[in-house]
């Protein structure tokens, strides 16, 4: 007497052990923050049975596939200009900043304070 042929009973169990790793893979992807809300997610079973030439048997291959959403690319507005010595430099412009409005002259850029010139000193 055989087994009948279920997808509970394919590969001892790993066929839908696959399929439901890949549909956790789906509801992770769904839940990330990163990732588009409005396109689907794919989660593809796929069974492929290749018969002999007597067509009594049969090798069966179980794959399982995802389509997922990457995460949606980020923005950001950069201010390009030359430092002293001529070299290219970027920063990045951040949300309500005016360029320039940071720039002083002679000022370290390590942040480190230095004293301002007085007549008395």
């Amino acid at each position: 007497m055989s087994i009948p042929l279920t997808v509970e009973s394919l590969a001892g169990g790993g066929a839908v052990e696959r399929l439901h790793n890949a549909i956790q893979e789906a509801l992770d992807n769904i839940l990330d923050p990163n990732t588009p809300t409005k396109k689907a997610r794919t989660v593809k079973l796929i069974l492929k049975i290749t018969p002999n030439k007597t067509r009594d048997r049969g090798d069966m291959m179980v794959e399982t596939s995802t389509v997922l959403c990457p995460p949606a690319p980020l923005e950001a507005s950069i201010i390009i200009d030359r430092d002293r010595k001529g070299k290219a430099v970027a920063s990045e412009l951040m949300e309500g900043e005016i360029p320039g409005q940071m720039s002083l002259p002679d000022i370290d850029p390590a942040g480190k304070i230095t004293r301002i010139k007085t007549k008395e000193a």
